[in-house]
């Protein structure tokens, strides 16, 4: 399958990719691969060597390691300021040509703002959700295939269906993003779909206020700044499917603005079959056999940031094991380095971090243990 860069299906061409012919209804099946954070795509750039790309249904564009868009001789044609999760900046442009997906779906071009990092779990980059949305298709994370589908989608057993689910916001063509409704403690908000959110699903204030969950007694701080709250709700209900006390955060303000209400992320998304039909904008989703994955968060419930060549309690999470501990924001740590206090708050359960805590001029030793609170 050929498809041009077009806003709509419309007026793209599709063929079959080496002269081979197919029965009508078949579609194009392209693998992927479901890893613990990532949904992987092999693509191609003007036939050069294969680099694993990540599908990602909440992104506005694409994204590239740019030493590697240099390696490989993409075109940079400018910038574009972008909102991403490590920085609200301008990011160089590049251009792709003949993007091959999976050995089965050609893009005539696209447009790539480079980064200087990769993605993990071997993605060099990422589809925006556009590319989704210009055939009708599946992504099967049982079969591990995204199957394009040029005449229709088949019947989905099984699967329900969100109408005005694929949405434009904005005039631009690659502002197209995926939704569908959602229960959260038994009250219903629509929510973008985001397969490039790896590791939550969020929630921005006005949700978790009309859910009863803003003042929640017990939650763990995290990035940006210990400003994020991690929780669990009592459940989420999707697709015909209720998941029990998921981890979600919740922020004061939206990210972005095509998602104000909130964002489930690919640990609630792994779990359904997404189905998408382009000529009347549905989503449709359908609980598959994959297992939730198991829950990473702060066990300290502590957010700790450097003060000079020392550390100090920046965020003490409400019911968390460091605020039964005493500990308070602006209380200074030692007994481990910094890298490594980080990296100790979400060990397992059980954990013990052995801390000397200062306040006011008065130090006391503090047998820190990790637990499952939330």
């Amino acid at each position: 399958m050929i498809i041009g860069r077009r806003p709509l299906l419309a007026g793209a061409t599709a063929a079959l990719l080496g002269g081979a012919t197919r029965a009508a209804a078949a579609p194009f099946n392209v693998p992927i691969r479901l890893t613990d954070r990532r949904v992987l795509v092999e693509g191609t750039f003007n036939g050069d060597r294969a680099f694993l790309l990540a599908l990602d249904t909440g992104g506005q564009m694409g994204l590239i390691n740019s030493g590697v868009a240099e390696a490989i001789g993409l075109k940079k044609i400018g910038s574009r300021r972008l909102r991403l999760a490590w920085g609200h900046t301008d990011y160089s442009v590049f251009q792709a040509k003949n993007v091959m997906l999976g050995g089965r779906v050609r893009l005539a071009t696209l447009e790539l703002a480079g980064i200087e990092r990769d993605l993990g779990d071997g993605a060099v980059g990422s589809l925006p959700a556009w590319v989704l949305t210009l055939a009708d298709g599946e992504l099967d994370f049982d079969a591990g295939v995204w199957r394009a589908h040029e005449g229709g989608l088949p019947a989905l057993p099984g699967a329900t269906r969100f109408d005005k689910a694929i949405v434009q916001k904005g005039a631009t063509a690659d502002k197209r993003f995926l939704f569908a409704d959602a229960a959260l403690n038994g009250r219903s908000f629509r929510f973008g779909l985001d397969t490039g959110m790896p590791n939550y699903s969020r929630i921005y204030r006005k949700t978790a206020e009309a859910a009863g969950l803003w003042d929640a007694p017990r939650w763990s701080p995290a990035a940006p700044r210990g400003e994020t709250r991690v929780i669990r709700p009592d459940r989420i209900e999707l697709a015909g499917a209720t998941i029990e006390r998921p981890l979600i955060q919740m922020r004061d303000t939206p990210d972005w603005e095509e998602f104000d209400t909130g964002i489930i992320g690919l640990p609630i998304l792994r779990l359904f079959n997404i189905a998408t039909s382009n000529r009347d904008g549905a989503v449709f989703l359908t609980r598959n056999r994959q297992s939730p994955q198991p829950a990473e968060y702060n066990r300290a419930g502590l957010w700790v940031e450097r003060a000079g060549s020392g550390v100090v309690a920046g965020v003490v999470g409400a019911g968390s094991p460091a605020e039964k501990a005493g500990i308070e924001a602006g209380d200074r740590l030692s007994g481990m380095t910094f890298e490594t206090l980080i990296q100790q708050t979400s060990g397992p359960a059980g954990t013990v971090l052995p801390l000397t805590v200062e306040r006011g001029g008065a130090a006391r030793t503090v047998s820190l243990v990790l637990e499952d609170f939330l």
